[in-house]
C-alpha cells in the first residue's frame, strides 16, 4: 500500500468520505470499518482509532518530508483512515493504491513540491490534515494554491494575533504550522498594530467573514475590475464608500 495516496485519495474524496472520519473524530457516533482490507499488514490494527486518527495526521504533517520515519507514519496513519471506512471503501484504497514506495526522481515533484507518488489527483496527504484538524476547505489542484497565495501576505506576528484573537469582523485564516494549525490574521486589516479599519470590520461582515475567510481574505487581496486594483490598496485613501459598494453589489448579486 502506498499509504501517502491513500491519505491523498481520501482527502480527494472528501465529500463522501469525510463523514465517516469526522463523526467520530468529533466524538459523535459513526459508521464502523474494518481493518481488514487487503493484505493485513496493510491494513493493521484498528484498536483506537477513533482517538489516535487526529494525533497521527498531527504527527505526520510536523515531519519534513525526508524525516527518518516519516513513511512508517503516513502508514500508521493510512491504517487510521482505513479502520473508520466502510468496508467496501477500505478495500478499494487498498487495491487501488497497492503500489509500495519506491526512489522517487527530483524531476517527478508536484508544484508544490510534493513528489508525484505522493500525490492523487492534485490532492496530498496534507491537504487531509487541513480538512479534519483544521476545517480547511483550501485545498487540492485548484483551491490549495489559493491558500498558500492568501498565507503568503504579511499576517501579524504571534503577540498581535494573541492580543485580537477576540476581535470580531476580522479574517482569521488556519494555517500550518508545525503539528498544530494555527489562526493567521492578515495584517491589512489594521491601520496600525492596534486597530483594524472601520471599514474593513463592515465590509467583512458583508461577505460574511466567520463562514468563509477564505472568500473574503481573496476578495480584499485580489484585483476587482470593479476598483481596478485589490480592495485592500484603497485601505486609508477615503474611498471607503466604494468598498462598501463595491461589495454591497457583490452579495446583493449572489
Amino acid at each position: 500500500m502506498n499509504p501517502y495516496r491513500v491519505l491523498a485519495a481520501v482527502a480527494a474524496d472528501w465529500g463522501r468520505l469525510g463523514p465517516y472520519l469526522r463523526s467520530v473524530t468529533e466524538g459523535t457516533e459513526g459508521t464502523e470499518g474494518t481493518a481488514d482490507a487487503g493484505d493485513p499488514g496493510d491494513a493493521g490494527d484498528a484498536t483506537g482509532a477513533p482517538n489516535g486518527l487526529s494525533s497521527a495526521l498531527r504527527s505526520l504533517r510536523s515531519m519534513e518530508r525526508h524525516a527518518p520515519g516519516r513513511t512508517a507514519a503516513a502508514g500508521a496513519t493510512a491504517r487510521f483512515v482505513l479502520a473508520l471506512l466502510p468496508p467496501a471503501e477500505a478495500e478499494r484504497l487498498v487495491a487501488t493504491h497497492s503500489g509500495r514506495l519506491a526512489g522517487t526522481l527530483e524531476n517527478e515533484t508536484s508544484a508544490d513540491g510534493t513528489p508525484a507518488e505522493e500525490t492523487y489527483a492534485g490532492f496530498t496527504a496534507a491537504d487531509l490534515a487541513f480538512l479534519l484538524l483544521d476545517d480547511n476547505p483550501m485545498v487540492g489542484p485548484l483551491l490549495g494554491p489559493v491558500r498558500e497565495r492568501l498565507l503568503s501576505y504579511p499576517m501579524l506576528d504571534d503577540w498581535a494575533a494573541e492580543a485580537h484573537a477576540r476581535t470580531p469582523g476580522l479574517i482569521r485564516l488556519r494555517g500550518e504550522s508545525g503539528a498544530r494549525g494555527v489562526d493567521r490574521i492578515p495584517s491589512f486589516q489594521f491601520g496600525d498594530a492596534a486597530t483594524p479599519w472601520p471599514v474593513v470590520v463592515a465590509v467583512n461582515g458583508l461577505l460574511d467573514v466567520a463562514r468563509d475567510p477564505w472568500g473574503a481574505a481573496d476578495w480584499w487581496l485580489s484585483a476587482n475590475g470593479y476598483l481596478g486594483v485589490a480592495p485592500a490598496e484603497l485601505l486609508g485613501s477615503g474611498q471607503d464608500g466604494q468598498l462598501v459598494g463595491t461589495a454591497s453589489y457583490l452579495v446583493e448579486g449572489e
